[in-house]
């Protein structure tokens, strides 16, 4: 096949990670991760050219999707040392996806050829299901729901509510045939459904996509029994204060997520972000205000003198390391998080920063902290 196309060019919703075959109920489906992780489709971008590069190592994904079900069944993690040979298995359209960092449908020969040169045992026909397409997708660089050491209930919505380890799905503007898939099973009295449409207020209109876009759908499902679970997620959805790490919790257990599973998600949420929710902040800090922060259990910025507040952004690294470097008595970088009100006052007017932050501010910034204050990096006193 000739000039093939990535199948898009945008996030979808799939992810998490689980271990080594790991089994949902045969009877059902299969999710199977040989590789140890399973996740997110993503589109062109974040990569390093291939041109020139046949020895560079790279993973990529593949998984078998039930056309008739409607979601992945199996899924496999493995590494390339040859990009440009897998390139050439699959001949995607360079011009289209210079990068080879799409989404691609595998077709049976093609299938067989990555087993063969790749050796990675990939058998969605052992599965018996009448219609099933094969993808391929590189994984991507950077954060990812892949790497969540348990499986992550996205995309894996149905096979998981039958099985009974989840117990609510919510999905909002949900696609046709992946709402098809779930109305079988309520017409069967095995799920239980109810349909939420809100008006998009009038003050966000001029901002959306597309104007004719008036309403959210929203669809949720529930095992029967477990109707009251609706109500409750409403309830906290709709709660007049910023989201936090006790609504984080409580949606976790409504989903149906196990407490380690949770305790796990919000630990790693608090250390790649500062906290659960809203804008993560950082400023640096001299010699003299970290040893202020130490003796104040990290539960507040120093007031002695005016800072510099910018939007920290855990994906760009050297971005953060540069701040730090440019302010010539900085010792450390510090991130924290504000409430819903300090964000929406630091904000209005100024949505990408920096805010400069005077000496008679800080305390009322420090009553706004959500979490304690990180610090990310150190460096020796000037």
């Amino acid at each position: 096949m000739t000039g093939k196309d990535p199948l898009h060019t945008s996030e979808s919703h799939r992810g998490g990670l689980v271990p080594r075959q790991h089994f949902l109920d045969p009877a059902l489906f299969v999710a199977i991760d040989d590789g140890g992780e399973r996740g997110v489709r993503y589109g062109p971008g974040g990569h390093s050219s291939i041109e020139g590069s046949s020895m560079s190592q790279a993973s990529f994904f593949l998984s078998a999707f039930d056309l008739d079900r409607w979601c992945s069944v199996l899924e496999t993690r493995f590494t390339v040392d040859d990009i440009a040979a897998l390139q050439t298995i699959i001949d995607p359209d360079i011009d289209a996806d210079p990068e080879f960092a799409g989404c691609y449908i595998v077709e049976p020969g093609e299938m067989d050829a990555i087993n063969q040169r790749f050796e990675v045992g990939f058998d969605p026909a052992r599965l018996k299901l009448p219609e099933v397409e094969i993808w391929l997708e590189r994984e991507r660089k950077g954060r990812s729901i892949r790497n969540v050491p348990y499986l992550v209930h996205t995309n894996f919505e149905l096979p998981l509510m039958l099985e009974g380890r989840k117990k609510l799905a919510r999905f909002t503007d949900v696609l046709p045939r992946t709402e098809e898939a779930f109305d079988r099973w309520v017409e069967k009295g095995v799920f239980h459904k109810e349909v939420f449409v809100e008006p998009i207020p009038e003050s966000l209109i001029p901002y959306l996509i597309d104007p004719s876009h008036r309403a959210v759908r929203d669809v949720y499902y529930t095992l029967k029994g477990e109707e009251w679970r609706i109500p409750a997620m409403n309830l906290l959805w709709k709660a007049g204060v910023g989201w936090n790490e006790y609504f984080e919790r409580l949606e976790g257990m409504l989903f149906g997520y196990e407490d380690w599973q949770i305790d796990w998600w919000i630990a790693h949420r608090n250390e790649q972000s500062g906290g659960i929710g809203g804008v993560s902040f950082c400023c640096t800090v001299d010699s003299e205000g970290l040893k202020w922060m130490e003796l104040a259990g990290f539960k507040a910025l120093p007031p002695f003198a005016e800072i510099q507040i910018q939007i920290y952004d855990p994906d760009e690294d050297t971005v953060t390391a540069a701040l730090l470097a440019e302010d010539e008595s900085a010792v450390a970088l510090a991130r924290f998080k504000l409430s819903l009100e300090m964000q929406r006052r630091l904000l209005d007017g100024n949505t990408r920063g920096p805010w400069q932050i005077n000496r008679e501010q800080i305390p009322e910034i420090n009553r706004h902290l959500k979490r304690q204050v990180d610090v990310l990096l150190r460096q020796s006193a000037p």
